[in-house]
């Protein structure tokens, strides 16, 4: 009997011709975002590909200079987005294009797209993203708040019940036969992301278990959505109230809940501002990650060492230069403040996500968004991998330009010059995307409460088994 109500549901869902103009349009948003994402991207891969090329360029022609101040003219790390940030572009816009790279200082990644935006720009990024996650749930709103109210309505739900079937299989029949018409367009339109996907993976294969995953969330996502939508029409006493109902839902869920969230996590675990930020990192850095260990002393503590190491009793006698390893101990030194600091505003911000993550134990809202951000490439966690290995290069560059001046150079001498032949010994910098099992692991949390939605599912179609036909 449960075969020949989703029969049935499916059939009638494609008479309706209101309902396919609705899928339609829908579709055609989503092919829509996907050319314009494909096509935006496809783009600012290629700039930035090229000002990437510019960058090793520009350092290779600089003039020849002492090492340290040839490490001082600098390096840029861009942000090479990933294939699958066509789809969703997550926190891409707001978390900066590219980091200049130099001694003494970890810098920001500058030039986001959403502070050169204006308001209304802000609110513009219509991808695949949030049209899945926000327009598709009111989709299945349309399709199936009437559902089993329409059959009471009309008291044909009594005739379904004489003829031996039961609520639950009809509540079932008609979750598989909706479900089965907005698979079909889901399929659609992600069989054509594999195509547009194809064009900018090249051959980067790491991306297809990634879609395939993003794939298979994003169904879980829409059939829980199809199950809660018939569950409240069975329980609702009209076709009317059980619109309200879920219209009154899809609005907590999609919007009220998720900005409550975040402003939320943000007021519980503050971070500094940037001045703040700043402030701490020179004080460190002047008296000591203890408070009483100055710059000074460091440094006196250093020569000592030295010295000693090097069997003399002043610095001029000295075969290295004790400036060039004096700037090899500090980007040390540096690095532990930058990490101590960076470690504290970090894990501020992963309570902000871990935060909002538990959220999706009420919202699946919460739940696909946090899933498909990390499969796509596009959350904190991929933006703060790609800040570790520009900084780990920024170190690797700056060292080896400090290491190269201690034994090529004396204490004093900055006007020793070296060229191309030293740069081009610097390896140019290049990004490696952590694959798909990281992004798994790094949020768990969102993936398993994915499942949870889906496990609850067969719960929610049982409590209707005794709903009354008359109400």
């Amino acid at each position: 009997m449960t075969g020949v109500i989703a029969k049935h549901e499916f059939a009638r869902l494609w008479k309706d011709r209101r309902l396919l103009l609705l899928s339609g349009v829908l579709l055609v948003l989503l092919i829509t975002s996907l050319v314009t994402a494909t096509q935006n991207i496809g783009a600012l891969r290629a700039e930035r590909l090229e000002a990437q090329e510019a960058s090793r360029r520009r350092w290779l022609e600089q003039i020849p200079r002492n090492p340290h101040v040839a490490a001082h003219f600098g390096n840029f790390a861009f942000r090479i987005q990933t294939p699958l940030s066509l789809f969703d572009d997550g926190l891409d816009s707001y978390t900066g294009t590219y980091v200049y790279l130099e001694p003494h200082k970890q810098n920001d990644i500058k030039f986001s797209q959403a502070q050169e935006a204006t308001s209304i720009g802000r609110f513009s990024h219509f991808t695949p993203a949030f049209i899945l996650q926000t327009l598709l749930p009111l989709l299945i709103i349309f399709l199936c708040f009437a559902s089993v109210t329409k059959e009471k309505e009309d008291d044909t739900l009594r005739l379904l019940l004489l003829q031996g079937a039961s609520m639950r299989q009809v509540v079932l029949g008609k979750v598989l036969g909706n479900f089965g018409a907005i698979a079909l367009l889901m399929i659609l339109f992600f069989v054509i992301s594999g195509v547009a996907l194809a064009g900018l993976a090249g051959g980067n294969a790491s991306v297809w278990p990634a879609l395939l995953l993003l794939f298979g969330a994003y169904f879980a996502y829409a059939f829980v959505f199809t199950v809660v939508a018939i569950v409240i029409s069975a329980h609702s006493r009209s076709s009317r109230a059980s619109l309200m109902k879920l219209l009154g839902i899809w609005i907590l869920a999609c919007i009220i809940v998720p900005k409550i969230a975040a402003n939320l996590a943000g007021n519980l675990y503050q971070t500094p501002s940037q001045f703040q930020f700043n402030e701490m990192v020179r004080q460190d850095e002047k008296n000591g990650l203890d408070g009483h260990n100055p710059a000074d002393s460091r440094r006196n503590a250093l020569l000592k060492q030295t010295l000693a190491k090097y069997g003399v009793d002043t610095i001029t006698k000295l075969s290295v230069n004790f400036d060039a390893i004096a700037m090899v101990e500090s980007e040390k030194y540096t690095t532990m403040v930058y990490r101590k600091r960076f470690g504290q505003v970090e894990g501020q911000f992963q309570k902000q996500n871990a935060f909002c993550e538990w959220i999706g134990l009420a919202d699946p809202f919460q739940a696909i968004q946090s899933c498909s951000m990390a499969l796509c490439g596009t959350d904190y966690d991929h933006f703060r991998q790609f800040h570790a290995q520009a900084e780990q290069y920024r170190l690797y560059f700056v060292n080896t330009m400090n290491e190269f001046m201690v034994t090529h150079t004396k204490t004093g001498d900055w006007s020793t010059s070296f060229g191309r032949d030293l740069y081009q010994t610097i390896e140019p910098f290049a990004y490696h995307p952590p694959p798909v099992g990281w992004s798994l692991a790094r949020r768990p949390v969102s993936f398993v409460l994915l499942l949870f939605w889906l496990a609850i599912c067969p719960l929610l179609i049982h409590s209707t088994r005794k709903i009354p036909v008359v109400q």
